[in-house]
């Protein structure tokens, strides 16, 4: 009996040594909790920008106007007048067909107009004093202007002879030299182009047709310049979209006076659709989300403070913040991930 209830002494001095013991290590790692340092974290301002909303696009860059320069009556290259990379103006000579043949062509057609002009001014008197047959006047009145046709088709014919430029712009290639047989297959002589403007043509997704509109703003990169940006417009859409690709052409002109942009470029167009001013913004990476939404934390007299926020457009690293920042605050911008809602901060410069 003795022997029982030492062992019970003994027991219970056992377990009432456990629980000190166990409230002495429970008080050790909450004083150690206590004693953690706080977080360090780089804060920053809220910065008010310009944000633009933008539609990204590729195209190649095309003269405003093309032209193949083509012969309409065929011989003999004579001469030509202009060569690639020239200058030329509406209706300055380019080149010239050998006139020999239509030369004599046209004097024929004219000879043959003048006569049958003598014969129809003979015949148109002696029918008002019935001296010849009506049929006579009129074999005579027809065959004038049959006559006369072909005279003022040969004049157009020998015109053609000489090839001229149907408006300003470049040459921008020669496809014959001089002394080449020109033929009904072999007739293209240049290409001209107009380089004061020139235009993209872009394919824009249906979905994103309904946010675009003549007369939007355009910026348009190339990689022969890098970090310069070639503002144009909207100038033509389609109005229709094509049903291989369900995308609808449109098409950008850009002015061009400097001639930097060159026909067969590829350019990288935005087409701006919205651009706000004056919009608070902060770093991405600033941004958490919870089950509540996303939120940033802000320092506030030493500790981080949980600031529900509504986020807009996000550009080149930046979201717009919507409501929830004033620009006074001081965002977390790194090490909020090592502090939460009320936890220390030590903010580092």
């Amino acid at each position: 009996m003795k022997t029982r209830a030492k062992f019970a002494i003994l027991v219970v001095l056992l377990m009432l040594v456990a629980a000190a013991l166990f409230r002495i290590v429970s008080y050790e790692s909450r004083s150690e909790v206590h004693r953690q340092p706080p977080a360090l974290v780089k804060v920053e301002a809220p910065l008010r920008q310009t944000i633009t909303n933008s539609l990204p696009l590729t195209g190649d860059v095309l003269p405003i106007l093309h032209a193949q320069v083509f012969a309409r009556v065929y011989g003999n290259l004579e001469s030509t007048e202009a060569d690639i990379g020239q200058y030329v103006r509406a209706n300055q000579l380019l080149a010239r067909i050998d006139t020999t043949e239509l030369a004599q062509q046209y004097r024929q057609a004219d000879a043959t107009y003048r006569n049958t002009l003598e014969v129809y001014n003979r015949a148109k008197p002696l029918m008002e004093q019935n001296l010849i047959a009506k049929q006579d006047y009129d074999d005579a009145a027809t065959n004038m202007e049959v006559a006369k046709e072909n005279f003022e088709a040969a004049k157009t014919r020998l015109g053609y002879a000489d090839i001229t430029a149907p408006f300003s712009g470049y040459i921008t290639r020669r496809y014959l030299d001089a002394g080449a047989l020109l033929t009904s297959t072999n007739a293209t002589l240049f290409d001209l182009d107009d380089l004061d403007t020139v235009k993209v043509i872009v394919n824009v997704l249906e979905k994103d047709v309904p946010s675009i509109s003549l007369g939007m703003t355009s910026e348009v990169t190339v990689d022969a310049f890098p970090g310069r940006v070639f503002v144009g417009a909207i100038a033509r859409m389609a109005d229709a979209i094509d049903l291989n690709t369900r995308t609808m052409p449109v098409q950008i002109n850009i002015a061009n006076h400097e001639h930097l942009l060159k026909p067969g470029m590829f350019a990288t167009v935005s087409i701006i659709v919205n651009r706000k001013t004056d919009v608070l913004t902060v770093p991405t990476q600033a941004l958490l989300k919870d089950a509540e939404g996303p939120y940033v934390l802000v320092a506030d007299k030493g500790k981080a403070r949980r600031a529900a926020v509504t986020t807009g457009t996000e550009q080149q690293s930046r979201t717009e913040i919507l409501t929830g920042l004033n620009a006074s605050d001081s965002v977390i911008t790194t090490g909020q991930q090592f502090t939460h809602d009320g936890g220390p901060i030590t903010i580092q410069p």
